[in-house]
């Protein structure tokens, strides 16, 4: 269970983005699959191919002993997991949602449930830390976000899937995922990068950080339930929620600013350059879903198709991606070399681009079809820099 098996969550990171400009295709040229079923495999592989992967590798590598990964056959699942994203990602593309993406997807839930319960077992030797908890946290958020897709299949079958309860059950496993486990797992690594290279952070305003966000997660999921008619019910815990968020944000903001501000100065250029982005992104989500609850916000927010794409990458490509590759660079499972670096630039000038561009669109500056075919295309041109030339360890 060694960095060189990053090479294969980067590899599902350049097949997410190469679907994903294909998809930026479409308004110019027909496309060999239909539209809906290249969506979901993009989706489906961001998730399980890209971000979980490369979970798995930082959990086991940060937090578990070499004995502890062997005993626990971390390695065999993680490449058994690899076949199956394998057939989620070819099967979602041949057929949306169907007999075999369904048989593919049911068998790699099973397969996350064996890492998460395995993990849990090998984390009760672990010492007490601020990581952890973040870790653990993120883990049960997963385990319910995986109750969605049961819900999703129920109401597809009889014939809801234009429904409101089929959004609010989409909603749901998407909110689990974005804001719960892959959000809370991000944060425990991020702490565990501190606490590996010493920094003596503020563990009051840490505590706090992680209580008012895990008080709010919940709630929160109201957030993504504004935009529906009976968005006025839910608009006071909703509201409520989103300002134990921005409390938290404060907490986390301060301790950074008090504790582990020096700390971003001793990394090295690029390695801060994905951290101040993930940083950034990190902050700006949080703020955008406080602001969500404003209602001439959510006239705007729920109904635009380009502001709820940005709204979506911001949280996967800024905060999550920006974050994991920072780490790689950390880890030396990514080598600083010219062609990485040249990647790097080129990743972090095409998101930055179609961010601006998805919401320039979605305000109704003009149409930015071409631009975002450019600037996606871009960020597919530098992945494979990380890695043609980049030294795995």
């Amino acid at each position: 269970m060694n960095g060189k098996l990053s090479k294969i969550s980067l590899l599902f990171l350049l097949v997410i983005a190469l679907v994903g400009t294909l998809m930026r295709l479409s308004p110019f040229l027909h496309l060999p699959l239909a539209y809906d079923h290249l969506l979901h495999a993009h989706s489906h592989t961001a998730f399980q191919g890209w971000v979980y992967t490369a979970m798995m590798l930082l959990l086991a590598n940060l937090f578990l002993s070499k004995e502890q990964i062997q005993s626990g056959k971390y390695a065999p699942q993680f490449k058994l997991t690899v076949v199956v994203i394998v057939g989620v990602l070819v099967s979602f593309a041949m057929q949306g949602y169907g007999l075999y993406s369904i048989v593919f997807s049911t068998m790699f839930q099973l397969l996350n449930y064996c890492f998460i319960f395995r993990f849990f077992k090998d984390a009760r030797q672990l010492p007490a830390s601020i990581s952890l908890r973040w870790v653990k946290a993120g883990l049960r958020l997963g385990l319910l976000s995986s109750l969605a897709p049961f819900a999703i299949g129920a109401l597809s079958a009889k014939g809801m899937g234009g429904s409101e309860a089929y959004q609010s059950a989409v909603y749901f496993f998407l909110h689990f995922q974005y804001n719960g486990w892959f959000q809370f797992v991000a944060l425990g690594l991020f702490f565990k990068w501190l606490e590996m290279d010493g920094v003596n952070f503020d563990a009051k305003k840490a505590k706090r950080f992680y209580a008012l966000f895990t008080i709010a997660v919940i709630p929160a999921y109201l957030l993504s339930l504004l935009g529906m008619s009976f968005g006025g019910v839910v608009w006071v815990p909703a509201a409520m929620a989103a300002l134990l968020q921005m409390l938290g944000l404060w907490a986390f903001y301060r301790m950074i600013v008090g504790s582990a501000r020096a700390w971003f100065s001793t990394k090295n250029k690029w390695v801060r350059a994905f951290l101040w982005f993930g940083v950034g992104s990190f902050f700006l989500k949080y703020i955008l879903q406080f602001l969500s609850v404003l209602p001439p916000i959510q006239a705007v927010a729920f109904s635009n198709r380009h502001l709820i794409i940005g709204y979506l990458h911001l949280c996967l490509l800024g905060v999550i991606t920006c974050f994991f590759i920072a780490l790689f660079f950390e880890l030396k499972w990514l080598e600083l070399r010219k062609a990485t670096k040249i990647g790097s630039a080129l990743f972090l000038i095409g998101f930055l681009a179609t961010e601006a561009l998805l919401g320039a669109s979605g305000m109704g500056w003009g149409s930015a079809l071409l631009p975002l075919l450019l600037f996606s295309g871009l960020m597919a041109v530098g992945i494979p820099c990380f890695l043609t030339r980049a030294k795995m360890r």
